[in-house]
């Protein structure tokens, strides 16, 4: 059993859908640049601490500690660092769609959101393990937000396949006869 993303009018009560997709895009994009860069750079804070460590060794942990959780951390950035480029590439792929004004496109961009959506949760339990639980909140928020973001795109979609799909026209008033007394 499955449930359907509420469909909205405007994005942000005021700015029409497809403005509201491209803004979506391009954030997104810009987002999860930063998000892979900021990973990255802790990625090199963690080795340059390892690396300080086996110089110059803190009495208070052995080097058997600081490697067990380097390698802890290791993993959940190795996670992080695929979640942001899957998210880099399917926002790619928002852009053109709605620059393109392909509704497959868009389709495919709200099919990869929900399993990104999904990735996401996964992101949010790896970090309370990895991290704590301070640390998963901006995870969170950002959870809301590509949720949003789904509906949104969704939108989209549903209101560019109506205008891509052929109007039908009825044609019974034609066929109909009318309601009047044959003989008079």
């Amino acid at each position: 059993m499955g449930f359907q993303l509420p469909r909205v009018s405007r994005c942000c009560c005021c700015v029409p859908l497809r403005i509201g997709s491209m803004l979506i895009g391009y954030f997104s994009i810009i987002f999860s640049c930063l998000a892979m860069a900021t990973v990255s750079w802790y990625i090199y804070k963690v080795v340059s601490y390892v690396e300080h460590n086996k110089l110059h060794p803190n009495p208070e942990h052995t080097q058997e500690e600081v490697e067990k959780k380097a390698l802890s951390l290791y993993v959940s950035f190795a996670y992080y660092l695929s979640v942001f480029l899957y998210y880099f590439i399917i926002s790619i792929v928002l852009v053109i769609g709605v620059h393109s004004n392909k509704p497959n496109l868009l389709r495919s961009y709200v099919k990869a959101a929900m399993f990104l959506f999904a990735l996401a949760v996964a992101l949010v339990v790896v970090t309370c393990v990895f991290m704590g639980f301070f640390a998963t909140l901006p995870i969170l928020k950002w959870c809301f937000t590509l949720l949003v973001c789904m509906v949104v795109v969704r939108s989209t979609y549903l209101e560019m396949e109506e205008q891509n799909k052929p109007r039908v026209y009825e044609m019974q008033n034609l066929y109909m006869t009318p309601n009047v007394p044959l003989m008079a």
